[in-house]
């Protein structure tokens, strides 16, 4: 009983230590989108600008109530609908971010090699629009058919995370399909996908070296894109191996407490995003640091055409 409570205080004092800065970087970058013409019109933004505003929600609607649930050791409202919507929340927005940020990834990539992609608005609309508002769309009535219809016979328990067991963890196949294709695959693709964003820069160094001017400032500009990617290798690569390893070979009560706990690194991975993309975005950080210069290079505006060109 006292390991959870201190566990419980743990958990609560790292939601507020990251919810803090978290909220205020997100407000920062959505007073810059209004404040800004020129960064919200900005078509390598748009996806950043939505991933930030989908993480603001999320800490509004769904972590709040977690907070709130570490902090009493019990949810606020006990009822029954209570519980499926706090389920449907923290599902649906987990699974949102992660995806929003593989589609994230997965562009940088493709506006700093293969910018003709992006061109027209017919490519825009193709490969931009339309996979942002499906995965929307595909994971709302997903977690709403199994938050909300899915029969059990799970009992909720108030004084436990998300309330104990839910419907969706009691459908095996069900349950495997949603981690694995919901969770883990688009977290899969955002760190392979910096991982090969950076071994292409740099099997290209000496060629973009050749064609740029500033290339220390520009690599910078590369790490930092790259910020995102080394958060969820952290948090993310420990609970795939354990995760992986329970569904595949072994799975007991001491692999769900590791599980749980590991799980809630994941809203840390989360809520750091903000923080990141404040550190990621050239106009905002020379905002911040109270110096405006035209001719910012954004990395996104930066291809391997544009090099061959100069």
């Amino acid at each position: 009983m006292y390991y959870t409570k201190l566990a419980r205080f743990i958990q609560f004092s790292l939601l507020i230590l990251f919810m803090v800065p978290s909220i205020l970087c997100a407000l920062y970058v959505i007073y810059n989108v209004i404040k800004i013409r020129s960064f919200r019109k900005r078509f390598q933004n748009q996806t950043l600008i939505i991933l930030v505003c989908v993480i603001l929600l999320d800490i509004i609607c769904n972590l709040s109530i977690t907070l709130s649930f570490y902090g009493h050791g019990s949810i606020g409202i006990q009822t029954i609908f209570f519980c499926e919507l706090w389920e449907f929340l923290d599902y649906i927005f987990a699974a949102i971010i992660v995806w929003y940020t593989a589609i994230f990834t997965l562009e940088r990539y493709m506006l700093v090699f293969y910018s003709n992609l992006l061109r027209s608005p017919k490519q825009k609309l193709i490969f931009h629009y339309v996979p942002i508002i499906t995965i929307a769309v595909y994971l709302f009535v997903f977690y709403l058919l199994t938050t909300f219809v899915l029969v059990c016979s799970s009992a909720f328990t108030y004084n436990m995370h998300l309330c104990g067991t839910r419907c969706l963890d009691q459908q095996n196949a069900v349950s495997t399909f949603n981690w694995l294709f919901n969770i883990l695959f688009p977290v899969f693709v955002v760190i392979v996908g910096s991982l090969l964003l950076l071994v292409h820069v740099l099997w290209r160094r000496r060629e973009m070296q050749r064609n740029l001017g500033n290339w220390s400032k520009n690599w910078r500009m590369i790490v930092q894109l790259l910020g995102i990617a080394i958060v969820y290798v952290i948090v993310w690569c420990p609970l795939i191996c354990i995760s992986l390893f329970s569904i595949l070979f072994y799975h007991n009560d001491l692999i769900d407490q590791i599980e749980h706990y590991m799980y809630f690194t994941s809203y840390l991975c989360d809520i750091i995003i903000p923080i990141v993309a404040v550190f990621l975005t050239p106009e905002l950080m020379q905002k911040l640091r109270g110096r405006t210069r035209p001719g910012t290079i954004d990395i996104g505006s930066v291809t391997i055409r544009q090099y061959s060109n100069s």
